[in-house]
């Protein structure tokens, strides 16, 4: 009776919250003192709610994405902490609960975790931050610095930005491990599968990285970024702290070398171009990455596809137009890119990837598009990819930053070499806004998942799945995995 009752009230709760976006409970104008000092505002938030059905699961389900939460207002700080819970199913949902949640229950369709951060602007031009948070480097679907579908990390950062031309980010923060990772040889299974079916999702602390971020806007029109990180091993804490990264405007990486060249480093530049007029309200634009983990120029020009040249590329356009607009993008990383021959430092959270989700040695394209024309919205996202893999499991193509490049096998890697894994993954969102009264705002939806694998893997890689859901939501579609 638990869990059907659960349910039940969970629905009622949501039905009533998700009428008017959430509900709300503001204790207004918190004083000490006689000073007004901020706002500490409730939340119960459905973003979504209704029924699925899925080639992965027998039968359709209920599904739902909730978040309860409370923050602080203040003029010059700002407090938030939210837990959120995910409850979906099949392959698109299951990879995105691996990659981007705390804990998943035993029935493998529920998923749970937490953010929270602290903000605090001492003065105008310094923004300070502390928290747990999902966090994000660059302009594109994709990011070759830092993707927004890995898990939340503790972290605290400092911003600089004076309203002009340069703006300046640094940022350390604590990731989490597998010990399983630390090893090859007589590992069974895809290394996918190293994540627990139930549970919580990765162990405590085994790595530490900083990184920072220097943009400069040359005109109105062009912006470029300069990045850098490194990552260390905590050593059972031993090195839990390390002030040699922790100087900012310092270069990391040749403080990196003088440290003896023990630790991952990587560089990487960004930039965007501003296209047509009016762009403050329909962004039009050309963007693009380029990182770089190890490289020898004579190595490069001579097309040895040595294993040690390890970079990625991106490059894509957005285009907004009064209907709505579309972004396509392609990205591609070498062989053994993000990795290290220590696994403990390799460019990680758990087992995901913290830059492209795909790891390494892959090359892809993705496009999103949205319309609408009220109160129709329509939102439809397409990638594609292939991958070198190693099915077999005895001969590593550096596809996977978890498995340390002292595990490879030659000393010459061809881009996508090993198995070629291709995958497509579609996704169509019809979304019609509900106007019942002057607070109430929400939108009936359906959608339709599409994706499709060559070298399935068990049902980690189903060679062919779908997935339909309808229901009401507060806010944009969520897609799942598209990769």
């Amino acid at each position: 009776m638990g869990k059907p009752v659960c349910s039940l009230i969970l629905f009622f709760l949501s039905t009533q919250a998700i009428a008017f976006d959430s509900i709300r409970v503001d204790i207004g104008n918190v004083q000490a003192n006689g000073d007004t000092t901020g706002t500490l505002t409730f939340l119960l938030s459905p973003n979504s709610l209704g029924s699925a059905s899925t080639t992965a699961v027998d039968g359709p389900f209920l599904t739902g994405f909730l978040a309860a939460g409370a923050r602080i207002k203040h003029d010059r700080w700002r407090c938030q902490v939210q837990w959120e819970t995910l409850h979906n199913g099949g392959t698109f949902f299951r990879r995105a609960m691996e990659a981007g949640w705390d804990r998943r229950s035993e029935s493998g369709l529920r998923a749970s975790r937490w953010r929270g951060r602290w903000q605090w602007s001492p003065l105008e031009s310094v923004n300070i931050e502390i928290g747990r948070d999902t966090l994000s480097e660059g302009w594109g679907l994709r990011s070759l610095f830092r993707g927004r579908h890995a898990v939340p990390a503790p972290f605290a950062q400092v911003e600089l930005d004076g309203g002009g031309r340069v703006r300046y980010r640094h940022r350390v923060e604590a990731l989490q491990g597998r010990h399983q990772i630390d090893c090859w040889t007589g590992v069974t299974g895809d290394p996918r599968t190293w994540v627990p079916t139930s549970g919580r999702l990765r162990t405590g602390i085994q790595r530490m990285v900083v990184s920072h971020r220097v943009e400069i806007d040359f005109g109105q029109r062009m912006t470029a970024a300069l990045w850098g990180a490194v990552v260390w091993n905590v050593e059972d804490g031993q090195r839990a702290f390390e002030p040699h990264y922790l100087l900012p405007l310092t270069s990391l990486r040749p403080t990196e070398y003088a440290q003896g060249s023990s630790d991952n480093a990587l560089v990487g530049v960004e930039g965007r171009i501003k296209l047509g007029k009016g762009w403050g309200d329909r962004p039009r634009t050309l963007y693009g990455q380029f990182l770089l983990d190890e490289l020898i120029v004579s190595e490069l020009l001579g097309g040895t596809e040595w294993w040690g040249n390890k970079f990625a590329l991106l490059g894509g356009i957005r285009w907004d137009t009064h209907w709505g607009g579309w972004q396509w993008e392609v990205s591609a990383a070498r062989p053994w890119t993000y990795s290290h021959y220590t696994g403990t430092v390799a460019y990680l959270n758990g087992i995901t990837p913290l830059a492209h989700p795909l790891g390494a040695n892959f090359v892809e394209t993705a496009w999103e598009g949205r319309w609408r024309s009220d109160p129709w919205e329509v939102h439809a996202r397409l990638t594609a990819s292939v991958r070198g893999d190693d099915p077999s499991r005895n001969e590593p193509t550096g596809s996977l930053p978890q498995i340390g490049d002292i595990q490879r096998t030659e000393e010459r890697y061809v881009w996508l070499n090993g198995t070629a894994r291709q995958r497509a993954v579609a996704f169509l969102d019809v979304a019609r806004a509900i106007r019942i009264g002057p607070d109430i705002n929400v939108q009936a939806f359906a959608q339709a998942a599409w994706g499709r694998e060559s070298v399935p893997q068990d049902d980690l890689s189903p060679e062919s799945e779908f997935w339909l859901g309808l229901g009401l939501r507060s806010s944009g579609p969520l897609f799942g995995a598209d990769w």
